[in-house]
C-alpha cells in the first residue's frame, strides 16, 4: 500500500511545513470540502501526530483513519453534517 492508493477527494501535503502552516493548509482545504467528502493529509513529522486528532476534534470533523506508509504519516478526515 502507498499513500497514493488511499482514496480521497482532496489531498494536502503538509510535510516540511513549519509552525502553524500545516493547520493553515488543513483549514484552507476544509473550507472547500463538501459534506461527506474526505481529505487526505500527509506529513513526515511525527511531532504533529497528536496535534492533528485534537485539531479534528476542535473543528468537529471526523478522523476516519490514520497510519504510516513508506515513512509518511497520513490522516483521512471526513466533513460531516452538523
Amino acid at each position: 500500500m502507498s499513500v497514493d492508493s488511499i482514496p480521497c477527494d482532496i489531498y494536502v501535503d503538509i510535510s516540511n511545513a513549519d509552525c502553524h502552516l500545516p493547520f493553515s493548509r488543513l483549514s484552507d482545504a476544509l473550507e472547500v470540502l463538501q459534506v461527506g467528502q474526505t481529505l487526505l493529509a500527509v506529513l513526515n513529522r511525527q511531532a504533529l501526530l497528536t496535534d492533528i486528532p485534537t485539531y479534528c476534534q476542535q473543528r468537529k470533523v471526523r478522523l476516519v483513519e490514520h497510519g504510516e506508509v513508506d515513512a509518511m504519516f497520513y490522516f483521512v478526515i471526513r466533513l460531516q453534517d452538523c
